[in-house]
C-alpha cells in the first residue's frame, strides 16, 4: 500500500527575519534526515520571497513554494485585518486538494528530533499542537484572565459538558492533522472571524486551534520534537550573522556548521536577565541583548 505524502508546512512573509528562522529550520531537518528519507515529504513555504531559499547552493530538500502576494496577504487577513488568521487560510488552502499528513511550524522552531512517530500519530488521526500552557480558568497570566472574563460573559460552546474556558490553552507554534480534518480548519477560522473583533487579541486563533482540536479528540505536545523559541526574537539578529557569514558555503557546509547557533543556550541566558533584572531594571525596560557571535573562531572547533 502507498504511503500518504507528509507535508511541512511554514509561513514566512512581511519580515526578513522570518526568513532566517525558516532557514535555519530546514538546516535543522537537514541534520535529521537524509534526502532518500524524506522522499515521500513536501515541504511548503508560503512566502513573498522564494528567491531568498532560491539562493542556497546545493540544497536538496523537498521544497515547495506559495508565493504570497499583496492581494492575498489582504485577503487572508480577512475583513478583521488579523495577522494570525493567515495562518489559518494558508493551512485551508494547502489540505485542499492534497490527502496526507500535515505537520505546520511556526518559523522561529527547530527540529531537535525525528519526527517520524509524528507522522504515524497523525496518519493514524492523532492531533497535534506545540505544548499545552495550562487551562485559561486557572487565569494563569494576564492575558489568560482577560480570555477567561470573555468567554465567561459570551461563551455558550461546551466539551465534554463543561464551558469552553475550562479548556486548556495549547500553543499553536505547532499543528499536525490529517487532510480529513480539513474541517477543523474552517471550523477555527469561523471561531476566529467571529470573536476577534469582540475580543481582539492575537490569543483568539491560539485558542481557535485549542478549542476546535480539542472538541475533535485528544491533543498530543509536539514540543518533544521540535524547540518553538517564540520568546526570542533577539535570535533574528543572531541568524542574520551567522547566514551572512556562511552565505559563499554549500548547504551541506552550513549545515555542519549549523550547530553552531545555540538557540537553548541563548534562551537560558535571555531568562536568567529578565529573573535577574533590578527593579529599576524593570522600571526603565533594560532589554537582554545576545552576545556577538565570533563565527571564525567557532569554526576553529568543527
Amino acid at each position: 500500500m502507498q504511503q500518504p505524502t507528509n507535508y511541512i508546512a511554514f509561513l514566512c512573509y512581511g519580515n526578513g527575519g522570518t526568513l532566517y528562522e525558516c532557514a535555519y529550520s530546514l538546516l535543522s531537518l537537514s541534520r535529521l534526515y537524509t534526502i532518500e528519507e524524506l522522499k515521500n515529504t513536501e515541504i511548503w513555504i508560503y512566502t513573498d520571497d522564494p528567491d531568498f531559499f532560491r539562493s542556497f547552493k546545493g540544497c536538496k530538500l523537498p521544497l515547495h513554494y506559495r508565493q504570497l502576494d499583496a492581494a492575498t496577504i489582504k485577503q487572508w487577513r480577512g475583513e478583521i485585518n488579523f495577522s494570525h488568521r493567515m495562518k489559518i487560510e494558508m493551512l485551508r488552502e494547502l489540505a485542499t486538494d492534497r490527502t496526507g499528513n500535515i505537520f505546520y511550524v511556526d518559523s522561529d522552531s527547530v527540529f531537535t528530533q525525528r519526527i517520524d512517530t509524528v507522522w504515524g500519530d497523525i496518519g493514524n488521526g492523532d492531533l497535534y499542537m506545540h505544548l499545552m500552557e495550562g487551562k485559561v480558568s486557572d487565569r494563569g497570566n494576564k492575558i489568560f484572565e482577560k480570555l477567561d472574563d470573555h468567554l465567561q460573559k459570551t461563551a455558550t460552546e461546551k466539551v465534554n459538558g463543561k464551558p469552553i474556558n475550562e479548556l486548556a490553552m495549547w500553543n499553536a507554534g505547532m499543528l499536525g492533522f490529517d487532510t480529513k480534518y480539513r474541517y477543523l480548519l474552517d471550523q477555527a477560522l469561523a471561531y476566529t472571524d467571529r470573536e476577534y473583533p469582540k475580543f481582539s487579541k492575537h490569543i483568539v486563533e491560539q485558542f481557535a486551534f485549542s478549542f476546535c482540536f480539542q472538541r475533535e479528540g485528544n491533543v498530543k505536545a509536539a514540543v518533544p520534537y521540535v524547540l518553538h523559541y517564540w520568546i526570542l526574537k533577539e535570535a533574528r539578529g543572531v541568524l542574520h550573522s551567522f547566514f551572512e557569514y556562511f552565505k559563499d558555503k554549500s548547504w551541506d557546509e552550513v549545515v555542519k556548521y549549523s550547530p553552531l547557533v545555540q538557540l537553548p543556550v541563548l534562551m537560558q541566558e535571555k531568562i536568567s536577565f529578565l529573573n535577574n533584572r533590578t527593579l529599576f531594571q524593570a522600571l526603565i525596560k533594560r532589554q537582554w541583548l545576545p552576545p556577538k557571535q565570533d563565527w571564525a573562531e567557532l569554526t576553529k572547533g568543527l
